[in-house]
């Protein structure tokens, strides 16, 4: 099996980040960025850049979508559903769906559409922030990639060959469910507190109230991966502290203080929303991330 034709969705800070690297390495017009008119009619006025070089995507609209080997998925959470309608007409039978989406619950929400179609991602390591269309980064990122049954199969073979080829550093593993959680762990840690303490990733790596809270706030992930059967490491936020101290521009962001900057509606749901709920169901308490999905709510609220 051989990834030849690919489509993304989402021209957000990852999209941009990961999409003119598969964009480059494919034959011109088998790589498309799905976008109804008016958007890609944007695009290409204002132009989409990668650390300052123009992307030269070839946009194709739903409507004239037809099936490709590869689908993935850049869009925001909350505009997952929206973005599995306008990307149906490129998903044949034998089409791959990679999400990008941050937490654990976008592929399963594709899995519902399309049973059996997603392998399980995650993105790890960039620094990627997006000014309007133009994206910069010194962290190129990392896809992590695998089987929800931990199998060794074609398409995910594939789909390893097709980023290696791009030049994106891509890891497959087995067990990427325990990934995932690892992942929400940095994200309701880093994330929300960049967001509520307003500040950049020098901000919470510095000692102080910031940095305590991040690391209280993925300490409750741990807890509950306990009791979910998922079980991360006791030290992972100290192991993922050491391990990217110094790897982030001081003065970069991530995506939610990037969404809170620009009055977006942020992805808390996915984070403390999905700790809160699960903390409930299997009797975990988490006050920091009860403390930080209000927050972010008062946050959101002051824009009215």
């Amino acid at each position: 099996m051989e990834i030849q034709t690919a489509a993304l969705i989402g021209l957000g800070a990852l999209g941009i980040t990961f999409g003119q690297r598969l964009n480059a390495c494919l034959p011109k017009g088998n790589f498309v960025v799905i976008a109804d008119k008016e958007r890609a009619d944007r695009y290409r006025r204002t132009g989409v850049r990668a650390n300052g070089a123009l992307c030269d995507f070839t946009y194709a609209e739903p409507a004239a979508g037809k099936p490709v080997d590869l689908v993935i998925v850049a869009t925001k959470s909350l505009a997952l559903a929206g973005a599995m309608e306008q990307m149906a007409a490129f998903v044949g039978p034998d089409t791959v769906l990679l999400s990008l989406i941050n937490g654990i619950t976008s592929e399963e929400e594709l899995e519902t559409r399309w049973p059996g179609q997603a392998l399980l991602c995650v993105a790890l390591n960039t620094d990627a922030t997006r000014v309007d269309q133009d994206v910069t980064f010194t962290a190129p990122g990392v896809l992590q990639i695998g089987e929800r049954d931990g199998s060794a199969s074609p398409r995910l073979a594939a789909v390893e060959a097709l980023l290696c080829k791009a030049g994106i550093a891509c890891e497959v593993y087995p067990d990427m469910i325990y990934r995932q959680w690892n992942k929400l762990m940095i994200n309701v840690g880093l994330n929300q507190a960049t967001a509520v303490y307003d500040v950049p990733y020098g901000g919470v790596y510095a000692p102080g109230e910031a940095h305590d809270t991040m690391m209280a706030a993925m300490r409750e992930v741990v807890a509950l991966s306990q009791k979910t059967g998922v079980c991360l490491r006791q030290d992972a936020p100290e192991q993922w502290l050491a391990a990217t101290t110094g790897t982030f521009d001081p003065q970069a962001m991530p995506s939610m203080r990037q969404d809170t900057l620009a009055h977006r509606l942020t992805e808390k749901e996915l984070f403390s929303g999905t700790i809160r709920r699960l903390g409930r169901e299997y009797g975990v308490p988490t006050p920091v991330n009860d403390r930080l999905y209000a927050e972010l709510c008062r946050i959101e609220q002051s824009w009215n």
